[in-house]
């Protein structure tokens, strides 16, 4: 995925199909075969500007794959296992642990749950104000990912997987997660805000470290040159973290939270990518 997408396809077709899958999120191609409609004439249907009446039908089965086909070879979308969704790949990352393998990659719609859950946990260790935020959104929208002419939005996930000498089960948990999301607006287009987290029983364990490798090299590839995050200056893990992994301290915003009926001041990090 292009972290600025144009939005000038050649065929309004290919537009409105793009829209319909960024709003949803992963969507079955039965399902945008039936959503997708056309003028009788042939464009998408639009908003009239005129009380004139337009016939709305599907677009053949022929016109509709030519449509999807350009959008794949552009790297607009993807498909796997029979769902479309917004093209965002990064190559796969692991961490080995003495009793499993975590495994770092592009979230898909299927790590939702997973991904809401490992925010609410660490946002209720009352640090993290920014993660209860996001998964508040999560919960309300359709699609993980977004890119569109007002934001870009994309997580990685960091998933465990139990050794099977270990574990009778094969299971897959979210245990942490890397999100990024930037406005298009022309003045910011070179920003990006960042969370990350990882639960509290795989921390010290390299997971949170390779995360921010990953999102941060991920961010430059895609265009980003600067990316920051706020946190409540209580935070001082995070921000020694950050401090850590070359992050400078750029401000404070005094007394920006309430946390417990304390006012807490917000530390403003960024990192410039070469």
């Amino acid at each position: 995925m292009s972290t600025h997408p144009t939005f000038s396809f050649d065929d309004p077709l290919q537009q409105r199909v793009y829209e319909y899958v960024e709003r949803n999120g992963a969507v079955p191609s039965d399902e945008l075969a039936r959503a997708i409609r056309v003028d009788a004439g042939g464009s998408p249907s639009k908003p009239a500007r005129s009380a004139e009446y337009r016939q709305q039908v599907r677009p053949s089965s022929d016109r509709l794959q030519d449509a999807l086909d350009e959008l794949k070879t552009d790297g607009y979308l993807l498909e796997t296992d029979g769902r479309l969704r917004i093209s965002v790949t990064a190559p796969e990352r692991t961490v080995e642990l003495e009793d499993g393998v975590v495994r770092i990659r592009p979230a898909r719609e299927f790590d939702r749950d997973g991904l809401v859950d490992a925010m609410r946990e660490i946002a209720g260790e009352q640090q993290y104000i920014v993660a209860e935020n996001v998964a508040d959104r999560l919960e309300r929208e359709s699609a993980l990912v977004r890119a569109n002419a007002d934001r870009s939005r994309v997580f990685f996930v960091a998933t465990f997987e139990p050794d099977p000498e270990t574990e009778s089960e094969p299971r897959s948990d979210v245990v942490g997660w890397l999100h990024l999301d930037a406005p298009e607006l022309p003045s910011l287009r070179h920003t990006a805000e960042v969370t990350v987290g990882v639960r509290p029983e795989v921390r010290r364990e390299g997971i949170g470290s390779t995360l921010l490798e990953y999102g941060l090299e991920w961010a430059d590839e895609a265009g980003y040159r600067k990316v920051t995050q706020n946190l409540p200056a209580t935070n001082e893990r995070a921000i020694e973290f950050l401090t850590e992994q070359g992050w400078q301290r750029e401000g404070e915003r005094e007394r920006q939270y309430c946390i417990d009926d304390s006012f807490t001041d917000e530390v403003l990090m960024g990192i410039w990518l070469e």
